[in-house]
């Protein structure tokens, strides 16, 4: 059998799917079509899954996705094991497929934004901030609320700011 020429990962991918279901461990992974920029699928993030769609392939393992509903400003990169199938097709067991990743859009931020309240916290504040059991060190980038602020997580990309309330918020720095 040739590798080579027109066709060839087609022949190749399907060697090796009958490999798979013959017995041959490891290459069942091989069977399954790689994920595509623009399709939509169920992504983990802590321990529920939203719908998202992917926006860039970084990597075979590495993806840029944005979840549904959400504005640019909610782009994530996540690695494959972070995304558990295709919506419509794959749907992971015990998923709601109606339920939303809780975002804010970048309208309802500006609409939100507080500047000039008396707010514990102000842009440019060094704070620390809770996140899943852990203390990370942030700096707050714009009050959202009185009690809600955006936070650059330092040494992470702007991927990763987020708006916190303020009970996540454990001291200044």
């Amino acid at each position: 059998m040739s590798f080579g020429g027109t066709g060839s990962w087609r022949r190749r991918r399907t060697w090796w799917c009958l490999m798979a279901l013959l017995g041959v461990a490891g290459v069942l992974s091989a069977c399954k079509e790689p994920y595509r920029v623009g399709e939509q699928v169920w992504v983990a993030v802590g321990t529920e899954t939203f719908p998202a769609f992917i926006k860039e392939r970084r990597s075979p393992t590495r993806f840029l996705i944005q979840f549904e509903n959400c504005d640019d400003s909610w782009v994530r990169e996540v690695t494959l094991e972070r995304i558990k199938g295709r919506v419509g097709q794959d749907t992971p067991p015990g998923i709601n497929p109606q339920k939303r990743f809780a975002c804010m859009s970048t309208k309802e931020e500006a609409v939100g934004t507080a500047t000039g309240t008396s707010a514990p916290y102000q842009a440019g504040d060094r704070v620390r901030v809770t996140w899943r059991g852990s203390v990370y060190s942030a700096t707050v980038i714009q009050v959202i609320a009185i009690d809600r602020f955006l936070v650059h997580y330092d040494g992470l990309e702007k991927a990763w700011d987020e708006v916190v309330p303020i009970s996540r918020i454990v001291e200044r720095r």
